[in-house]
């Protein structure tokens, strides 16, 4: 693969391209393999300085005819990681060999959904070697994402011919096998909440509450909900209503 190894810096689209791209991956991996996810223990940040491979252990390396892929894991070994994941404080000789499986499964499966995302099926097992130059260098379109999952800190860096196939330039981005970016994210789910302002209620009627009782607050019936979203404040408005077993909100205006 060094014969196409060509230099190139990726530009800043590109860049916050395969940052998404990457974040979402990650975060739904950890999701699926990390026993302690939660709301808001999962951070992906785009890496805005080279790579130095004499600070870092040697990573683990998956290559194919897409490109190359460098996880490295603070030093952390397939056992350590799988007792992270499993939420597991310590192996015993009864588990040693589950908490292993669990790690190098966990590894290999996050390699091959970026390899699967780049349109590679078959993906080549990982192995502990150094990294390319081609990982590690912007000058060369090397690109990497730090993943702060709890406690465990992975660095996930590609080479360039593998940014091009994940996000594909202008000139290329038509090709049969890669989907436009709004395919990729037009499935992710977000979190929307609708308020209600109940108004205000007398000091005296909170003192004594009591199953059953009744609070009446100040606003009418016909004032609207107000819908927010996730990391975006309120959007809507509208009011509440029922379809079948489900809630469901008329949208009666936005914000």
């Amino acid at each position: 693969m060094t014969q196409d190894v060509r230099f190139g810096w990726l530009g800043q689209s590109r860049r916050t391209a395969l940052h998404t791209l990457l974040a979402g991956l990650v975060e739904d991996w950890a999701r699926n393999w990390w026993m302690g996810s939660a709301e808001g223990a999962i951070e992906v940040h785009a890496e805005v300085t080279e790579l130095d491979q004499e600070k870092r252990s040697m990573p683990w390396i998956s290559t194919s005819d897409a490109g190359a892929l460098a996880i490295y894991s603070a030093g952390k070994d397939f056992d350590g990681l799988g007792r992270f994941l499993a939420g597991a404080s310590a192996s015993t000789d009864a588990d040693a060999d589950l908490v292993h499986q669990v790690g190098e499964s966990a590894m290999t499966d996050l390699a091959s959904r970026v390899q699967r995302r780049a349109g590679v099926n078959n993906t080549a097992q990982l192995r502990k070697e150094s990294a390319p130059l081609s990982v590690e260098q912007a000058r060369l379109g090397a690109f990497c994402v730090t993943a702060s999952i709890g406690r465990l800190t992975l660095e996930l860096a590609i080479d360039r011919n593998l940014a091009d196939r994940l996000a594909p330039p202008a000139a290329i981005s038509r090709q049969s096998g890669l989907a436009q970016r709004q395919a990729a994210i037009q499935t992710a789910s977000l979190k929307m909440t609708a308020v209600m302002d109940f108004g205000s209620v007398d000091l005296a009627h909170l003192s004594d509450l009591s199953i059953g009782e009744v609070l009446v607050g100040d606003r009418g019936l016909d004032e609207p909900l107000h819908l927010h979203l996730q990391g975006h404040g309120a959007i809507a408005a509208g009011f509440l209503r029922r379809s079948g077993e489900q809630r469901a909100v008329v949208i009666d205006g936005q914000t």
